[in-house]
């Protein structure tokens, strides 16, 4: 015997109960329906689109349609548009008989076509069925494809659904996660602050524009000599504080709160002494502009002030000495020009030849004091420039003939000037007198044997940096190396490792280019010999 069929009824409901829709698996599910609809009513195709703003996608479909299945469709003129557009089923028997309610695909005849209602009432879609021969659909037919329609639009609204709340999901998951970031961010920033402010010599301090204070940095308590705690409770301790010759007058620059307030003032501590304090403050204003804090930085510069005071002095002291040896260095020339007049007069006279040595010495002795005294003057004087812009290469290669013509420039002199032309603004005069001073120095400097050697030479190069917009002058000798405890005392003056020397020639050199805002370095070593380098400023730099 064979098995009874069974019961159309009863195979929707088998068919319907073993679709299974998971949240976001929405193309098996909805591939399903369509290979339900076909196998139950037993048609050629059977699609499942989505349809918007007057196009079709197809989401399923029971004949592979290979590249053509991602196409957006038109729905103008053809028989989903007729579905969509009324939002009732539509049924063609033979749909080129009648193109009443538009086309059918190509090779297909009979059109069974349902909208995808939601709930709510808005059509999403179609399901749409097509026959190759023709063919009348029952009305049973169209409520077997109603109802599975029905499940069609339930999963694709629901599926719209979890995408939504999937993409708010994800704009809280960011939005929370930007704001976790933002406090870690806010977190880091305030224990940087903290550990800034609980660390630095001066006092950070903030309070309302009221008066009152809220917060004081611990170093408050080594300058005040009060505890935080006691100044944060009670307001009025800080004009008690302030000395009363300053007190009405920094009363009134608190009222100044439109922009920054720095003030000096004096506090009288405790233990009854008085401590000089700058006191820099600045509003902190809210979003709309308003004031709603003032914050600001205080320190004790009572020992800064007396010792600009202490420089002030000896500066002026320094002065007054440089006046007064300028006086004497006056006073003792005229005097001394006598005296070497009068020793060269005797010199024409005949001598016994003791007394012409004597005579000879006291002639040289009085010639150094000279030139000491000279120098004396020179260095004493103030520096007063007179700056130009010069090319370094070019003013190096003019004075360079005349200094290698010089009776006491006995080496030869190798020049190496910059790649390119570099300007700087100097004293053409003081700065002819450094490298006459330098490449003197660097010729006394070599030794004996260096001086028999024909290969003794001075190395003179113009080297810019360009990444500090300098440019480093250098002179280079290969005699004997300066012992390293003589290096830091050569630029002090009067210090000379000469039998015959002043000591004023690197000290008067170190203050014409400290004039020019310039550097002197010197390094001497045995494998390298001795190295002046001076550092000035390009001058494109400076403008």
């Amino acid at each position: 015997m064979t098995a009874p069929s069974k019961h159309p009824q009863q195979s929707v409901l088998e068919v319907l109960s073993s679709l299974s829709y998971r949240t976001g698996e929405l193309s098996s599910y909805l591939q399903e329906v369509a290979q339900a609809v076909s196998q139950l009513m037993q048609l050629d195709w059977s699609v499942v689109t989505f349809c918007k703003d007057d196009s079709e996608r197809i989401l399923a479909s029971t004949v592979d349609l290979g590249e053509a299945a991602d196409e957006v469709y038109s729905l103008h003129g053809s028989l989903t548009g007729t579905v969509v557009k009324t939002g009732s089923p539509l049924v063609v028997e033979d749909a080129t008989a009648c193109t009443d309610y538009g086309n059918a695909p190509e090779g297909y005849r009979a059109y069974l076509g349902v909208p995808l209602r939601t709930p709510a009432g808005e059509v999403l879609g179609t399901i749409c069925s097509f026959q190759h021969q023709p063919r009348r659909f029952t009305e049973a037919e169209v409520q077997l494809a109603q109802l599975f329609a029905e499940r069609a639009a339930t999963a694709i609204d629901n599926y719209h659904l979890y995408q939504q709340q999937q993409q708010v999901n994800q704009r809280l998951e960011a939005e929370i996660k930007e704001r976790q970031q933002a406090q870690i961010a806010l977190q880091e920033s305030e224990e940087k602050f903290r550990q800034l402010a609980e660390n630095i010599e001066q006092v950070f301090w903030i309070r309302s524009p009221d008066g009152q204070i809220l917060y004081l940095s611990p170093a408050f308590e080594q300058v005040w000599g009060q505890s935080c705690q006691q100044w944060l409770q009670d307001r009025s301790l800080w004009s008690a504080f302030v000395h009363p010759d300053d007190r009405s007058r920094m009363l009134e620059s608190q009222q100044l709160e439109q922009g920054k307030v720095d003030e000096e003032y004096r506090i009288i501590r405790a233990d009854g002494s008085i401590r000089l304090i700058r006191d820099q403050s600045f509003p902190v204003r809210d979003g709309s502009g308003t004031i709603y804090r003032i914050a600001g930085i205080a320190e004790d510069i009572t020992e800064r002030r007396h010792a600009e005071q202490e420089m002030g002095r000896a500066i002026a002291a320094l002065a007054e000495v440089g006046e007064l040896a300028a006086m004497i260095v006056h006073e003792v020339r005229n005097p001394l020009t006598t005296v070497l007049i009068g020793l060269n007069a005797i010199r024409s006279i005949d001598l016994p030849e003791a007394v012409q040595e004597r005579l000879n010495l006291s002639l040289e002795e009085a010639e150094r004091i000279r030139n000491l005294l000279k120098e004396i003057l020179l260095y004493a004087k103030p520096q007063v420039l007179q700056p130009s812009e010069l090319e370094i290469n070019a003013f190096i290669g003019e004075i360079l003939e005349s200094i290698r013509m010089m009776p006491a420039i006995s080496q030869k002199i190798d020049f190496v000037p910059a790649p390119h032309p570099v300007k700087v603004l100097a004293d053409k005069d003081k700065l002819k007198q450094v490298f006459i001073n330098l490449v003197d120095n660097a010729c006394q400097a070599l030794s004996i044997e260096s001086v028999a050697n024909a290969d003794a030479r001075i190395t003179w190069t113009v080297e810019p940096d360009l990444t500090t917009h300098s440019v480093y002058i250098r002179i280079h000798n290969g005699g004997n190396p300066i012992p390293p405890e003589t290096l830091p005392k050569l630029m002090k003056p009067f210090f000379t490792t000469k039998s015959c020397g002043t000591g004023l020639g690197l000290a008067i050199v170190k203050r014409i280019i400290d004039a020019h805002c310039g550097e002197l370095m010197i390094t001497s070593n045995e494998a390298e010999g001795t190295q002046v380098s001076i550092k000035f400023a390009i001058a494109q730099a400076l403008s």
